[in-house]
């Protein structure tokens, strides 16, 4: 009995819980042809090489869509307000959401990045959809104040 029970104790031992990921992917929207696209790759760099964390401690990363480089405005249109496969969206100009009801009803709430992509007074809406929530919420958001702030000289 007690080699039964020094089995079992041991089998459950060997049982761990499978770890959560260690990096939350902010998926983007942007257009890679965009006036802003090597500005923007540049403080996608920056933020990443700050090792950013959300709360739980797992890294931030930020993943383009390569889609975009030729279909952005097509990106745009698809958006609706509970695709999922969408984590931020950084439009050229706020004429862009003209494309979609749903980033229209998004752009009151979106973020003017301009100072980061250094294209003041230009604004360069970002927009993390409503259906974002949890760690990608977080981790969006993160990016998103991020490019808020000019960048250090």
């Amino acid at each position: 009995m007690a080699l039964l029970l020094f089995l079992f104790v041991g089998w459950l031992g060997g049982c761990k819980p499978h770890p959560k990921s260690t990096v939350v992917v902010v998926r983007l929207v942007r257009n890679l042809r965009s006036v802003n696209g090597s500005e923007l790759d540049r403080r996608i760099l920056d933020f990443e090489g700050s090792d950013p964390r959300v709360q739980s401690g797992q890294h931030i990363a930020i993943s383009s869509d390569p889609d975009t480089y030729d279909n952005y405005k097509d990106m745009l249109q698809q958006q609706s307000s509970n695709s999922d496969a969408v984590d931020l969206i950084i439009l050229d100009a706020p004429d862009d959401a003209k494309m979609n009801p749903a980033l229209q009803l998004a752009l009151p709430q979106s973020a003017n990045v301009c100072a980061g992509l250094k294209t003041c007074p230009a604004v360069v809406p970002a927009i993390i959809p409503q259906q974002v929530t949890g760690s990608e919420r977080e981790a969006a958001q993160k990016f998103v104040d991020f490019l808020q702030k000019a960048p250090a000289s």
